[in-house]
């Protein structure tokens, strides 16, 4: 069956569209998928995580934030790949995807089958991938976006298939970034730098968590962000120990730390920063975390370059914050990969190997913390290049004191 088949499909796609990235950008990383495909002996892949269906078709929706629809990507080791939408989701397809063969699935206009499996049970057996091995999200990071009665749907349809893991393969192909998904997190991470310098600014002893939170919202979208990602605006000691929550309405008071995790979102990716400033006064046990947080960031930070294993710049961290006294007060690793997840493969932290490449993007972000008196951790989203790395946020690390 082909689209044209169809009870709803229509002419010929129009020809506007909407693409966030280049028809020849989404080919070459079609290509390079299947050729890591190839080298797995993987004969198929059949993708839900949003992540992955924009990064390889550009279907980008805000519908994938419903729990109630399922959205796939077909991926033959050769041959062309077909988006499985729900049928209302069939012209966002055709303007936002170079996917050419779109077929929906529901009730009405734009559907050619009433569900989705019925659909890939006939795109399996066009493309001879009923057997053999056939990748799911199986891993890590990656996540099937759909539910158990749906994927047991799914293994009916590939019974006789072997299914194996594709996360791994999505992963490699998505680590290194294009100078276009550059210029992106470049802007994510511009919009996220002005939220936090007016935050800053507005911060004072009477000024509520969620006032700040509004103002970091609202200076994310003036500044060209697509959206604000997350906002985590923390303060006082009944908060410190509280590294992600929502804003409160508690009002800011004399002596509180105040801390800042914050992301803007363009073209779904992400910038990603924490900083914290003080209110009023900082304390001389405050301050003396402060400054070897400090130390042990950029320490940290100094130690990124091309051909480093990852773990290594972890181990700078590690070592630097056992070296100043600290190693008790350590709580999570070093970092992690962005771009259209918040946190990507790799890790910043012991085991992971990856060595780091240029068009790689990172956090380093190690943390302190004694939750008596704040939350000690300094983060910036960072390129790596080729001589070196970039930091793509570059608001003030210095120790600040507010009213």
């Amino acid at each position: 069956m082909s689209p044209s088949d169809g009870r709803g499909a229509s002419p010929a796609r129009p020809g506007t569209r909407f693409l966030d990235f280049s028809i020849d950008e989404y080919k070459q990383r079609y290509a390079n998928v299947q050729r890591a495909m190839r080298r797995a002996n993987i004969a198929g892949l059949v993708l839900s995580d949003p992540s992955n269906l924009i990064y390889l078709t550009g279907y980008r929706t805000i519908l994938y934030q419903s729990k109630f629809r399922p959205f796939y990507a077909i991926v033959p080791a050769d041959g062309e790949p077909v988006l499985v939408l729900p049928n209302l989701e069939v012209g966002d397809g055709r303007k936002t995807s170079w996917v050419e063969d779109i077929r929906g699935w529901g009730k009405g206009l734009f559907a050619d089958r009433p569900d989705a499996p019925t659909i890939i049970r006939e795109v399996a057996e066009e493309r001879r991938l009923r057997t053999g091995r056939i990748g799911f999200e199986l891993a890590v990071g990656q996540r099937l976006a759909m539910t158990y009665d749906q994927f047991e749907a799914l293994r009916a349809i590939f019974a006789d298939a072997e299914l194996v893991n594709a996360a791994d393969i999505m992963w490699s192909v998505r680590v290194k970034k294009s100078p276009q998904e550059i210029a992106y997190l470049r802007t994510a991470c511009t919009a996220t730098d002005a939220a936090f310098d007016a935050a800053v600014e507005a911060a004072r002893e009477g000024v509520t968590e969620t006032t700040l939170q509004r103002v970091l919202g609202v200076t994310m979208m003036e500044h060209g962000a697509e959206s604000p990602g997350f906002l985590v605006v923390a303060s006082g000691p009944d908060r410190y120990d509280m590294l992600n929550p929502y804003a409160s309405s508690r009002a800011l008071r004399r002596g509180d730390m105040l801390n800042f995790d914050i992301g803007a979102v363009y073209k779904g990716y992400w910038g990603d920063l924490t900083r914290g400033v003080f209110i009023g006064e900082v304390s001389k046990r405050q301050r003396e975390f402060y400054e070897a947080e400090s130390e042990i960031f950029h320490r940290t930070l100094h130690a990124v370059k091309p051909g480093i294993a990852i773990q290594d710049v972890d181990k700078v961290a590690e070592t630097t914050t056992r070296e100043l006294g600290y190693e008790k007060f350590m709580l999570h690793r070093t970092g992690h990969a962005l771009g259209l997840d918040v946190h990507e493969i790799p890790s910043v932290a012991p085991g992971d190997t990856t060595v780091l490449q240029p068009g790689m993007v990172i956090t380093i972000e190690p943390g302190i913390y004694d939750f008596a008196i704040g939350a000690f951790r300094i983060e910036d989203t960072v390129l790596v290049t080729d001589k070196g790395f970039e930091t793509l946020t570059n608001c003030n690390r210095e120790l600040t004191v507010r009213p």
